[in-house]
């Protein structure tokens, strides 16, 4: 019996609560150490506060590129940056692994906006009106891009130049956005096109 009392008086283990509060002060560490190590590296890239940059991510900035990021942005591992231009995305925007961003004029996306992975932006593509010259010869065709506040983009879809995407709108997984697309829909397919309208009554303000 006394050796049973003995085990019963031994201190409890942790609190699931408190191996909750080490993981999560781990990763706060971890995500401010990263995104200092970020901005070291590529000073012409804008970070706000909060920014979570993850592994992988690539920056490919020229000298003369305009690039921020809002506060709070979260770019997951393996995200690819290219920008000639500006590039300008709104505060507590997520992008998914494996996502592309490339700006070689103007790409300018909202706030709160979400990415699925390998989400591919672009405002340029290649001329190839010339049948008689090679495609890697005839340039690039360059177009701004606008995506609004609250917008989410599913995985692998794709956002060709010269497109404006309206605030609170939903882009379907795989879709190509070719044209501009309104505020508050659905949108589906290849090319992308709108099923359906949301309802504003219940879309959240931001």
């Amino acid at each position: 019996m006394a050796q049973l009392r003995q085990v019963e008086d031994e201190p409890d283990s942790p609190a699931p609560d408190s191996f909750g509060l080490f993981v999560r002060g781990r990763g706060f560490l971890r995500r401010r150490l990263g995104l200092a190590v970020t901005r070291m590296r590529h000073r012409r890239v804008t970070f706000g506060d909060r920014c979570d940059v993850r592994s992988g991510a690539r920056f490919l900035v020229s000298r003369n590129a305009e690039v921020r990021f809002g506060s709070g942005c979260v770019l997951d591992r393996g995200f690819t940056l290219e920008s000639r231009g500006r590039l300008v995305v709104g505060e507590r925007t997520v992008f998914g692994h494996h996502c592309t961003v490339a700006s070689a004029r103007d790409v300018q996306i909202g706030r709160d906006c979400l990415f699925g992975e390998f989400v591919s932006v672009r405002d340029h593509d290649h001329a190839f009106a010339q049948s008689g010259t090679a495609i890697i010869d005839q340039g690039r065709v360059i177009a701004p891009v606008h995506i609004g506040d609250n917008v989410w983009i599913g995985a692998k879809a794709t956002v060709t130049r010269g497109v404006t995407i309206g605030a609170n709108t939903v882009v379907g997984a795989q879709a190509v956005v070719t044209r501009d697309l309104p505020a508050n829909c659905v949108a589906v397919g290849v090319p992308a096109r709108v099923v359906r309208h949301r309802d504003t009554r219940s879309t959240a303000t931001h």
